[in-house]
């Protein structure tokens, strides 16, 4: 008879017992998988959710600050430096090394127009980029879709006061320029500036503002579960001489840094608890090997060897590892599903690759708690057994 097959019919015959050292396994198993799939799914959750933050790199000229002082009282300051970036410019971003992270690159054209009410803030925009940047923003009427059309949006603070709806025409003027528009909507609150601006198609506010080929910033959104946006913004300003780009990721970085210490935490107490299954796992079969004390001597007495009796012991803690870490892959994954909801989180998906990693150290687990066992069956003196039979 095979060795394996010795192990299994042992397995069924105490199968009890063995299912204690099995469950062991399947808690510790579990915990890591549900630490590990839950805090994923948390990661990805913020990252998500900083992608509704807008940008996270802002491109300006750089300009500097000469303080104004006459005597010892300050008159304020003056900025010198170009003010406007060559929106041919703007291509050469895509040239970074890191360029396979850039979602979203903006450009804006800002400006102040009179609308006869009094002086307005306009904001020039790329159409097709800031619509996918201010994806949050809830419009009344229809997005701008004509890149050279008279339309405009309104925020929510210029379109009340002005008693403008979406239908309407506003006339805004600049250096002689008067541009007839449609108001294509309104945009709702979003508590940030644009609900005080005019947003316009780019091409229009350059015209009215006479500033062709100019942008006064670029917003730029970057993918970044793995990349470095400190990074990109020294790419960038590398790349493009005389501009400053701010890394706007803090916000993002410091939730990140709170996620990962409770994931520490989380999986030095699951790391704890494989400790614990480890030893549960050598307690049930040292207790096993007790309770086999004759058969184990009868069969060294009929010519099984050291090898033989230390292989059978291992089998058998590899096959509790495999039970285990199988089925607590399943369960730690369900487990998942059921945290992930309470924290907030997004619905975790079923980490595959976690299953070869969790059997494996299941059955290192299982290997690990037979040594002492093993060492217990050596032991055993076939004379002495026989004589006790």
């Amino acid at each position: 008879m095979r060795l394996y097959s010795v192990v299994l019919k042992d397995i069924f015959r105490r199968k009890n017992k063995l299912a204690i050292a099995i469950l062991g396994v399947i808690v510790a198993t579990s915990a890591i998988v549900a630490v590990v799939t839950t805090f994923s799914a948390a990661t990805d959750s913020l990252y998500e959710e900083s992608a509704n933050f807008g940008a996270n790199i802002i491109v300006r000229p750089q300009t500097e600050s000469i303080p104004l002082i006459a005597g010892s009282t300050s008159m304020g300051s003056i900025s010198t430096g170009e003010n406007y970036i060559e929106q041919s410019e703007i291509t050469r971003i895509y040239d970074i090394e890191n360029n396979a992270n850039l979602a979203v690159v903006a450009p804006r054209l800002y400006g102040v127009a009179e609308s006869g009410e009094g002086n307005i803030i306009v904001m020039g925009v790329d159409l097709e980029q800031e619509k996918i940047l201010k994806s949050w923003w809830n419009i009344n009427g229809e997005w701008l879709s004509d890149p050279e059309g008279m339309q405009v949006l309104l925020g929510k603070d210029i379109a009340t006061p002005l008693g403008l709806t979406t239908g309407s025409t506003l006339v805004l003027e600049k250096n002689g320029i008067i541009m007839d528009l449609e108001v294509k909507g309104i945009i709702e609150s979003t508590g940030g500036e644009e609900d005080g601006y005019i947003v316009m198609p780019l091409l229009l506010s350059q015209k009215l503002f006479d500033k062709e080929g100019k942008v006064s910033s670029i917003e730029i959104r970057a993918l970044c579960n793995d990349c470095p946006v400190s990074e990109m913004s020294r790419q960038i300003e590398e790349i493009l001489p005389g501009v400053e780009a701010r890394a706007m990721s803090q916000i993002v970085q410091s939730e990140m840094a709170m996620i990962e210490h409770t994931r520490t935490s989380a999986m030095a107490v699951s790391f704890i608890t494989l400790l614990v299954s480890t030893l549960t796992v050598a307690s049930t079969m040292l207790a096993s090997v007790n309770e086999k004390i004759r058969e184990i001597g009868i069969m060294r007495a009929i010519g099984a060897n050291d090898r033989q009796v230390i292989t059978m012991l291992f089998i058998e803690g590899a096959v509790i590892g495999m039970i285990g870490g199988g089925i607590g892959f399943s369960s730690g994954t369900l487990l998942s599903y059921s945290i992930a909801p309470l924290l907030n989180f997004a619905e975790p998906s079923p980490m595959w690759v976690l299953l070869p990693l969790v059997t494996g150290i299941s059955v290192a687990v299982g290997l690990v708690a037979s040594i002492l066992p093993a060492k217990r069956a050596l032991k055993i003196d076939p004379a002495e057994v026989l004589r006790s039979v």
